[in-house]
């Protein structure tokens, strides 16, 4: 999933294009400190995977389920259409660490497309659980790919194993995903961009952007520390954006 990061060199550029105006204090280590989130989960550096709503527009003529699905059962699916053929990966845990996904169950599945504009669209889908979950249950399922009332595509449950766990899956962005681009850009700590991009406050998005730009000094550019910093203060940027703060 792309986030939209720009350019390292374009925003370093503009940071050395400000240094005549002034610079802060080099980055010390209280400063950095202050800046990152102990985790709160156990061996892992990314506190919960998420899965933020991103809906895509209904499109019953071009339809293209490739992405991630947040299920209603609390799961997250990996979807690849290939042609009018469907694969998942669902596992478990979407609100836990990456650790914990699909302890609790782990299925794939495989579906064809059928149908079209007038008729509409299905997925005969036969699903498995593998053994990374604690289930072992498989049988098959009828969905339907259809609007969500808002213009927006949405997979349902309408036949098959009532013991499957899911009903409804939405398209969504994990933000694990998020979190890996802006490491490949900036380097720096996956759970610090974690904590940013899950903070629901802009209060706290202002305090937190406040003390890493403070630890931006652009005698320090090119430095490991300079380029974490300016990669969390970019999220932060995004982040605020998203929550329209």
């Amino acid at each position: 999933m792309k986030t939209g990061v720009p350019p390292l060199a374009a925003l370093l550029w503009a940071i050395l294009a400000l240094a005549g105006c002034g610079t802060t204090g080099t980055p010390s280590a209280e400063a950095q400190a202050s800046a990152t989130t102990e985790p709160t989960s156990q061996g892992t550096d990314l506190a919960a995977v998420v899965c933020d709503a991103a809906p895509k527009p209904f499109d019953p003529s071009n339809i293209d389920l490739t992405g991630p699905w947040a299920g209603d059962d609390g799961g997250i699916y990996y979807l690849r259409q290939i042609g009018s053929v469907v694969w998942w990966n669902g596992m478990s845990g979407r609100d836990l660490s990456p650790l914990d996904l699909g302890r609790e169950w782990n299925n794939v599945g495989r579906g064809v497309i059928t149908g079209g504009v007038i008729t509409g669209l299905e997925i005969d889908v036969e699903w498995s659980d593998v053994p990374r979950g604690g289930d072992l249950n498989n049988g098959t399922l009828l969905l339907n790919i259809q609007d969500d009332g808002n213009g927006n595509v949405q997979i349902v449950k309408v036949g098959g194993d009532e013991g499957f766990g899911n009903s409804v899956w939405t398209p969504c962005a994990p933000v694990e995903l998020q979190v890996a681009e802006y490491v490949r850009a900036y380097g720096g700590e996956p759970h610090q961009y974690g904590v940013i991009l899950t903070l629901d406050a802009c209060g706290d998005l202002a305090d937190l952007n406040e003390t890493v730009t403070t630890a931006l000094d652009t005698a320090d550019a090119g430095s490991p520390d300079f380029q974490a910093a300016l990669g969390y203060s970019h999220a932060i940027s995004e982040r605020k954006l998203a929550l329209d703060c």
